[in-house]
């Protein structure tokens, strides 16, 4: 298995991440557009990306650390939170068990592939990992903060219209997603309408992924998917 973060949108295309290191075009400034009516969309549709394939790689440690990924997404790992891949198990069931984690100044190299297309944005992380179920690493991303920001009180007041901007679990590249929110709450998707950041925390790099047209499917005791806070 493979990591892929999908990215929910609504009804429209997807505006891109670019890969910092790889690819030959920056990601530009994000200005999602509001329609005429009350209701905000996240529509990036005006926007400018390169659309395609792009990859990058980053290397992390036992002691952790803040990588940038096309300087739109952000994954942070706590120190000792990652499991030596040759000494662990990995697959479904795993997640939160007990692992070896790497040895002081071990390293593992990670390579984020990027696939944007009309149709969305896929990242896929290679090799496989796991993470300590004692450390929380997590996945965020400060691309709809000016729009969330700026529609504050309408999201306070109406969260299930956040819920296109879940960030839910793909296998790999292209592949259906998982609410695994439904089952495991502790990966459920977290908006802070201060600061208009979209995190939740990542107990594998298997799939994450972005698409465009599919939204979260709520759940009985979460009806919008998504956790709204006011928290700076």
């Amino acid at each position: 298995m493979h990591a892929s973060v999908r990215w929910v949108l609504a009804g429209t295309a997807v505006a891109a991440l670019a890969s910092c290191t790889d690819s030959a075009t920056s990601p530009r400034a994000v200005s999602p557009r509001l329609p005429s009516s009350s209701a905000p969309v996240f529509d990036f549709s005006a926007t400018t990306y390169s659309l395609g394939f792009t990859q990058s790689d980053f290397v992390v440690s036992s002691s952790g650390g803040s990588f940038s990924i096309g300087g739109l997404y952000t994954v942070s790992f706590p120190a000792n939170s990652v499991c030596d891949p040759a000494r662990s198990t990995y697959g479904a069931g795993e997640w939160d068990n007990d692992c070896v984690l790497l040895d002081p100044g071990q390293l593992v190299k990670i390579r984020a592939t990027l696939v944007l297309s009309a149709n969305g944005l896929a990242i896929d992380f290679t090799p496989s990992l796991r993470f300590s179920p004692n450390a929380s690493v997590l996945i965020s991303t400060d691309v709809f903060a000016p729009l969330i920001k700026a529609n504050h009180d309408y999201f306070a007041k109406n969260p299930s219209a956040l819920n296109p901007v879940a960030i839910l679990y793909s296998a790999n590249l292209g592949a259906d997603v998982v609410s695994d929110y439904a089952r495991d709450k502790s990966v459920a998707t977290h908006i802070n309408l201060n600061t208009g950041r979209i995190w939740r925390r990542v107990k594998h790099f298997s799939g994450y992924s972005i698409i465009a047209g599919t939204s979260c499917d709520p759940s009985p005791d979460n009806p919008d998917c998504v956790w709204v806070d006011d928290r700076q």
